[in-house]
Formats: C-alpha cells, structure tokens, sequence
C-alpha cells in the first residue's frame, strides 16, 4: 500500500471515531432536551426530592455532551481524534492534491449499459464527465469543511465550550476573585446554557459529515441515525 493510501486509510479510521462519538453525543443530547423541555415529564418528580436527582441527571448529560463534543472538534494533541487535526491534514497543499487525485479516480469504476455495446471511446468519456462531476463536489465539500469548521471555532458557542471544557468540565481550574481569593470555575463564569449542547451538535454536524464523504468517497446517512436517536429518548421517558 503507497504511503498516501495509507495515509487516507489513518484518515478514515479517525473520521469514522469521531462520527461514532458525535452519534453518542448526540443521544445524549435528545435524552437531555426531554428533561429540559418536557413539562409533562418533569411534572412526575415536581415537589419531590427526586427533582435534585433529575437536576443532577440532566447536568451530567449536559456536561458529557459538552465534553465529548469538544474532544471531537477541538482537541489539539497529535495523537487524538479530532475534527482540528483533520482540518490541519486539510491544510497540506500535498496532501490535499493527492487526497483529491483519490477522492476523483474512476479506474476502478464499473460502466453499465443496457446491451453492453458501449465503445471504448464511449466509456472513456463518461470516465472523464464522473472525473469532472467528482473533482466539483471534492472542492466544494473541501470548503465547506474549512468554511465551517472555523465559524464554529469563531463562534460564542465554540469559544464557551472549548473554554469551559479546559478550564471547568476536565481540569477543575481554579480563578482569582475579589470577594473570596481565589474559587474554581463554575457554568456561571463562560455564561453557558444548556441550549449550548444542541447548539454545539447541531453545528458540528456540517463539518464532521462531510469530512467523512472526503475520505470514503460516500456519505452517510445521518439523518435516519438522529431521527432514530429521537425515537429512542421518546421511548425511553415513556416508560
């Protein structure tokens, strides 16, 4: 196997962890919108001291989406799976043309007809349209990737989750303050809500989706797999 093959072959290892990840994020995302926007729901444990239990329950789901979230999109070790390696990997001019040499190749490709009375000319031509028609769509998911990824980054959104997750969610980071000295940071301090974790999903899902098209060379049908994730967080609060 050539040293770019193996190369795209990392890639897309790496990718199909981190569509794994955002998945489970995901679901843990719906199961929380239940216990942030159902009245009907919350009322079973209204008046109760089992409302601190769901308090709890719904900031843990809250915080595990925030962090999961973020290790897929902004985590910067070499040796991890994220969206801003890949995005660096995107970034390589060489690679990039030889990504895109792949991503086009039609060698390989099966030409059907109906009678099977195609001309060699005939095939060839119809290689060099699907080249074309490829080489269009690996340039414009190519910036889409990049147009995307650094909106998020950018955004109020990104910036309150990447930060929190360092500071608050992993390393429990302590903070100057006039009153006490010094005290650890809490939610309060990045004005975080818990809309951020659908926010931060929802985003992302433009970004890690088409990254996996550019390394597969297919796309995946994530809607069917979201809408399912809403089945089950329905089913299961039901119960």
């Amino acid at each position: 196997m050539s040293v770019i093959r193996k190369r795209i072959e990392k890639n897309k290892m790496i990718i199909s962890s981190i569509v794994n990840t955002y998945f489970l994020a995901d679901q843990n995302q719906k199961l929380l919108g239940h216990l942030l926007d159902n009245p009907e729901l919350l009322s079973r444990w209204k008046d109760s001291y089992a409302m601190s239990g769901v308090n709890s329950l719904r900031f843990s789901l809250y915080m595990h989406v925030l962090s999961e979230m973020r290790a897929i999109l902004f985590d910067s070790q070499k040796r991890v799976a994220s969206v801003r390696n890949m995005v660096e990997c995107l970034n390589d001019e060489a690679f990039i043309t030889k990504l895109k040499e792949w991503f086009c190749d039609t060698s390989n490709e099966e030409i059907y007809t109906c009678d099977g009375t195609l001309s060699e000319g005939s095939i060839e031509h119809i290689r060099l349209e699907s080249t074309k028609l490829k080489a269009k769509a690996f340039d414009e998911i190519l910036d889409k990737v990049k147009t995307n990824f650094q909106n998020l980054k950018e955004s109020e959104v990104g910036i309150r989750v990447n930060n929190a997750r360092n500071k608050m969610i992993s390393h429990k980071e302590f903070s100057s303050t006039k009153e006490t000295g010094r005290k650890v940071f809490d939610a309060s301090d990045f004005g975080l809500v818990y809309s951020d974790a659908r926010d931060i999903v929802e985003q992302s899902h433009d970004i890690i989706f088409p990254i996996y098209s550019l390394f597969t060379k297919s796309h995946l049908d994530s809607v069917y797999s979201m809408k399912h994730h809403e089945l089950v967080a329905t089913e299961f609060w039901s119960k």
